[in-house]
């Protein structure tokens, strides 16, 4: 097993890991990779030392250097790596130049990506973030922290409520496990983690008789009196830690938003809060594709120019819809030439807005307009789910508001003279929400939260 294991690991970058459960009653110890999408209230991210994060790795991954890599002109991201074209080389000290600067090139993108990597595993943790570094890993020598870890003690004075627990000088010598390894029996009661765990219960116990320090005392020169500042720099951190609990931290609404803001914005602002506060992309389920690949099919049946926006190549295509079940591509498209929409011929076709709501624009683009009569419109969208109803229709029915307003904007037209309709191709039915918003009452929805000025 342990064979197999090892051949999976050199053979195959080892074995993939499941979908992570996120646990309250235990320690997780995680990959960056395999943490993504998850969070905890608490994460620490050890080994912040030079070399180790960010990694430069025991072998360089550039296809110059290693034969099992694939040259950067046949990859599908070859237009974002360095690259090297050895035809405009006619010496020996041009080659070796060209060299050097592709290494530092590609050294340079690699630790673009460690900070990327970085970024998701700081972005984990809920609440509290613990950063270390050693001074000794498995060598003999001393390791300096890297550069990670120097930007984040760089600029920890600004950050509310942190702290540095602890910061002692590089020891002289080698690694002291090297040259003294510890040996113990486990589990052992005599071990000092039981002696530990004992002292820890003295300590509780001698913790319920004291009496807490009054607000002057703090504040006057009783502090002074601990003989351990350290415990007193662990008091202080828990102190700060539970006043940045009580602060509120307010997000405010950026300058230009898309539509599909706007609905998490009605439907629950302390998502969107969050949302905006940490930018993350969000995962692309099958479902989500297969209403992409529909709009884009969609798209050429009217011969339009196929356009996806970056905010559909981050949050999907289908607003609304995401990771709801859906019928296959094929059955879609027939439902939908099967349906009245087939055989009618819009007015406009994937029509691209930016209008300005409270002072705020707001873009998105509209799946299709039909003239149902003279100077009377009616926008369309086509969505790929299922059919909702109650409370979820009422949400979603913001989506064709912003719509028939933007439409009712570029072309002077009285909001009145405009309808909207969703059509869920999979069952064929389409509804026109009643009582869709006007003007004044998507005004109050976001004029509601603070913006950025």
């Amino acid at each position: 097993f342990l064979q197999w294991l090892k051949i999976a690991e050199d053979a195959e970058g080892g074995l993939k890991p499941d979908e992570v459960d996120v646990r309250s009653d235990a320690a997780q110890i995680l990959t960056v990779h395999a943490a993504k999408g998850a969070e905890w209230d608490f994460v620490a991210v050890p080994g912040l030392a030079e070399r180790n994060f960010p990694n430069t790795g025991r072998k360089s991954d550039s296809w110059i250097k290693n034969a099992g890599s694939i040259p950067v002109s046949m990859r599908g991201d070859f237009s974002q790596l360095p690259s090297i074209n050895f035809a405009n080389l006619s010496t020996n000290k041009n080659l070796k130049d060209a060299l050097e600067r592709f290494n530092d090139e590609w050294k340079a993108r690699k630790l673009i990506e460690e900070m990327r990597l970085a970024y998701v595993a700081f972005t984990r943790a809920k609440h509290g973030l613990f950063l270390s570094t050693s001074h000794f890993r498995n060598g003999e020598n001393a390791v300096a922290p890297s550069s990670l870890y120097m930007i984040c003690a760089q600029h920890l004075p600004d950050i509310a409520g942190a702290t540095v627990l602890t910061d002692t000088p590089i020891p002289d010598g080698k690694n002291p496990l090297i040259e003294n390894p510890i040996t113990a029996n486990w589990p052992d009661v005599d071990s000092r983690y039981e002696v530990k765990a004992a002292q820890v219960r003295q300590q509780a116990q001698l913790l319920q008789s004291v009496t807490a320090l009054s607000q002057s005392e703090i504040d006057g020169d009783a502090l002074n009196a601990f003989e351990d500042q350290s415990i007193l720099s662990d008091l202080q951190a828990i102190v700060s830690e539970l006043k940045n609990r009580s602060d509120i931290t307010n997000v405010l609404l950026p300058s230009r938003l898309s539509v599909s803001t706007l609905l998490y914005l009605k439907l629950d602002p302390n998502e969107l809060a969050l949302r905006l506060r940490r930018p993350m992309p969000n995962h692309i389920d099958k479902y989500a594709r297969r209403g992409t690949q529909f709009h884009l099919w969609l798209e050429q049946y009217f011969k339009s120019e196929p356009l996806q926006s970056m905010n559909e190549i981050f949050y999907g295509a289908d607003e609304g819809s995401l990771a709801e079940p859906d019928a296959p591509i094929q059955e879609l498209q027939k439902a939908w030439q099967a349906s009245d929409w087939g055989n009618r011929k819009p007015v406009g076709v994937e029509v691209g807005f930016e209008t300005v709501i409270a002072g705020v624009v707001v873009r998105g683009r509209i799946d299709a307009v039909y003239e149902i009569s003279p100077g009377k419109f009616e926008v369309v969208d086509w969505k790929t789910g299922k059919v909702k109803s109650g409370e979820d229709l009422s949400v979603a029915a913001l989506q064709l508001a912003i719509y028939r307003l933007a439409f009712a904007k570029l072309n002077n037209l009285e909001l009145s003279n405009i309808s909207a309709a969703f059509h869920y191709v999979a069952q064929n039915e389409t509804i026109r929400p009643a009582d869709l918003m006007n003007e004044a009452e998507l005004i109050e929805i976001i004029s509601a939260i603070p913006q950025l000025s």
